[in-house]
């Protein structure tokens, strides 16, 4: 995880632009593009973070670092774990103001992580063992407001899996079809006597 890093995804967010002038039934093809791009991205994420600071006064991330991302709770009470997509649009949110702004410890600093990191973020349960009961991922709150419910979440997660799985299996058997029947005692060293042989 990288802090304040600069980070733009063009094509996820013209994605969630054609998904928001779907309507409430979006297109299919685009909501394919939207996982595929979902897949690709990196994304901002608030953070309150305590670190080391370095001479030059900027916080310090080798590992010793501890994270706090805070919850945006819903008027309906649902929890949500916040992310933006590019620089621009957390300087939007930190311009917000009324009922639309953020607390400001969503917009002081931010974290770059992908699509897995907010996924496991709310899918593992609490640090006591306790059921995480975050509702799911908004993605540009108040702007695109983009909800990814954690069940999709997981089946985003586990389709990942799956497709990686089936990638490693497939790797697995051009790896043995390509090393099957070659003795390695039989190929003769280039330019010279086979040292293998008796």
């Amino acid at each position: 995880m990288e802090l304040n890093k600069t980070v733009s995804n063009p094509m996820l967010v013209g994605v969630m632009q054609l998904i928001k002038a779907d309507g409430k039934t979006p297109d299919p093809k685009h909501q394919e593009m939207f996982m595929e791009e979902l897949d690709k991205a990196e994304f901002l994420a608030p953070a309150e973070v305590k670190a080391e600071v370095g001479p030059d006064g900027e916080k310090l991330v080798n590992g010793k670092a501890q994270f706090r991302f805070p919850i945006l709770t819903g008027s309906d009470g649902r929890r949500f774990f916040v992310a933006f997509t590019d620089n621009a649009t957390v300087a939007k949110a930190q311009q917000m103001e009324g009922a639309s702004a953020l607390p400001e410890e969503f917009v002081k600093e931010t974290v770059a992580v992908r699509f897995s990191d907010l996924a496991r973020f709310i899918l593992t349960p609490n640090p006591d063992g306790s059921e995480n009961t975050t509702y799911g991922i908004v993605i540009n709150p108040f702007m695109e407001n983009i909800v990814i419910p954690k069940n999709l979440a997981a089946a985003i997660v586990m389709k990942k899996q799956k497709e990686a799985r089936e990638r490693l299996e497939k790797a697995g058997k051009v790896a043995s079809i390509i090393s099957g029947g070659v003795d390695p005692k039989v190929i003769p060293f280039p330019g010279g006597k086979d040292e293998n042989k008796d």
